[in-house]
C-alpha cells in the first residue's frame, strides 16, 4: 500500500474547491467507459466469421454489433460548465478543467459508438500533441520493418487461466499483487488483451495460450503501469491523481511501455504488435476502411488473417476508435520527461497523470513512497 515515508515532505493540503471538483469530476468518469462502450459485444464470432472468409478469399467487412449507446447530453454540459469555473481557480484549476473538457470529449464518443459519428469524435479526442507524434511513425515503421529479433527460450506455451499452473497469466498475477500487498483481485474474463485494470480488479484473459516472456511481461505492464499507480493515488489528497489528467490515460500507456522497455520485455513479436497498431490507427486517421486497414497490415507482415483481421477490429471498433495512436507517442513522451527530469516518474507513478501535468502536481506527489 501507498505510506507516507519518514523524513518526507508533507503533501500541501487541499484547495478549498476540490472535493467538490473531484467528486463531480469522478462520478463522471465512472459513467464515461470509452473502451467499454466502443467494444461490439459479437467480437469473438465476428473475428471467428471474418477469419473463415478471407480463407476462402473472401474479403469482408465486419458486422459488429454494439451495446445501445447511452445519451450524454447533460453531462457533458456539466463538464463544459465545471471547466469554465475551474479554470479560474490557477493552475491546479486548470489541470482539473482539462480533464473535465476531456471527459466531455470521451463521452461525445461513448454516445457516437457503433455508429457514424464515432470516427470523427474520436479525432477530436485523440489529436496528435506534440513533436513525439511524428516521431512515433518513424518508430513504428522500424519496428514493423526491423528483422524478427525474438526473445530466447524454449517458446514453452501456458494457457493463461491455468489455475494449476504456478506459471500461468493468472497465478503470476495472483502471487505479485500479493507481495506487494495491493487491495485489488483478479479474475478470469473474456476481453481482448491479455490483461486489463479496472477498478480493484485486474482481468485475465480467458483461455489463450501464451509464453512465459508474454506472462512476465504482462504481469509488469499491468502491475507497475496501472494497479500500482491506481493504489497509490487512492492514498493522495487530490482525486485528480485518480480521476486522471487530460491525456493522463495516454500518457500512463506511455509509462507501463517505459517500464516494460527498461526490463527488457519490449522486444520481438511485441515490438512488432505496437508497431502494426500504430500503422493500422494511423490508416483508420486518414479514413482507412476495415479491408483496407486489414490489407495494409497484411502488406506490413502481420500474420494472415489473423494477426492483421484481429488488430483491425481492434482500431476500427466503435468505427474509428484508433486510440492505439497516442501509444508510441506517450512511450517516447514520457522517456523523454524521465531523462531530463527523472524526479518526475515518481508523479507518472502515482496515478493516471500526464507529462504536461506532472509539474504543477509534483508537490501533491511528495508523501508517497
Amino acid at each position: 500500500m501507498a505510506r507516507r515515508s519518514q523524513g518526507s515532505a508533507a503533501a500541501p493540503a487541499a484547495p478549498a474547491w476540490v472535493p467538490d471538483a473531484d467528486r463531480l469530476l469522478g462520478a463522471a468518469a465512472r459513467r464515461v467507459r470509452v473502451v467499454g462502450a466502443n467494444t461490439p459485444v459479437n467480437l469473438g464470432e465476428e473475428l471467428a466469421r471474418l477469419a473463415d472468409a478471407w480463407g476462402r478469399r473472401s474479403a469482408e467487412p465486419p458486422r459488429f454489433t454494439y451495446a445501445p449507446a447511452q445519451d450524454h447530453g447533460e453531462l457533458r454540459r456539466a463538464m463544459e460548465t465545471a471547466a469554465e469555473r475551474l479554470e479560474r481557480q490557477g493552475e491546479l484549476g486548470a489541470v482539473y478543467a482539462g480533464r473535465a473538457r476531456e471527459i466531455a470529449a470521451e463521452a461525445a464518443i461513448c454516445e457516437a459508438a457503433g455508429g457514424p459519428g464515432c470516427w470523427a469524435a474520436a479525432r477530436r479526442r485523440y489529436v496528435a500533441r506534440d513533436a513525439f507524434d511524428a516521431q512515433a511513425d518513424a518508430l513504428a515503421a522500424a519496428w514493423v520493418d526491423a528483422p524478427a529479433d525474438e526473445p530466447a527460450g524454449d517458446g514453452e506455451r501456458v494457457r493463461s487461466d491455468d489455475e494449476r499452473s504456478p506459471s500461468s497469466l493468472v497465478s503470476r498475477m495472483r502471487r505479485e499483487i500479493g507481495a506487494q500487498r495491493l487491495p485489488l483481485r483478479v479474475v478470469v474474463a473474456e476481453i481482448a488483451p491479455l490483461a486489463a485494470t479496472g477498478d480493484g480488479v485486474i482481468q485475465v484473459a480467458k483461455g489463450r495460450m501464451i509464453t512465459r516472456e508474454d506472462v512476465e511481461r504482462t504481469v509488469l505492464h499491468e502491475i507497475e503501469g496501472h494497479a500500482a499507480p491506481s493504489v497509490r493515488a487512492a492514498a493522495l489528497p487530490l482525486g485528480i491523481f485518480a480521476i486522471g489528467t487530460a491525456h493522463g490515460g495516454d500518457d500512463q500507456e506511455g509509462w507501463a511501455l517505459a517500464r516494460e522497455r527498461a526490463a527488457g520485455h519490449l522486444v520481438g513479436a511485441r515490438r512488432r504488435e505496437l508497431g502494426l497498431r500504430h500503422l493500422a490507427a494511423r490508416s483508420v486517421e486518414r479514413g482507412a476502411g476495415f479491408v483496407e486497414t486489414a490489407r495494409l497490415l497484411e502488406a506490413r507482415g502481420a500474420r494472415a488473417p489473423g494477426d492483421a483481421l484481429r488488430i483491425a477490429a481492434r482500431v476500427h471498433r466503435g468505427g474509428g476508435l484508433a486510440r492505439e495512436v497516442v501509444y508510441l507517442p506517450a512511450l517516447l513522451r514520457v522517456e523523454a520527461l524521465l531523462a531530463a527530469q527523472p524526479a518526475l516518474g515518481k508523479v507518472l507513478s502515482s496515478g493516471r497523470i500526464a507529462v504536461n501535468a506532472a509539474m504543477s502536481l509534483s508537490s501533491w506527489a511528495c508523501a508517497i513512497t
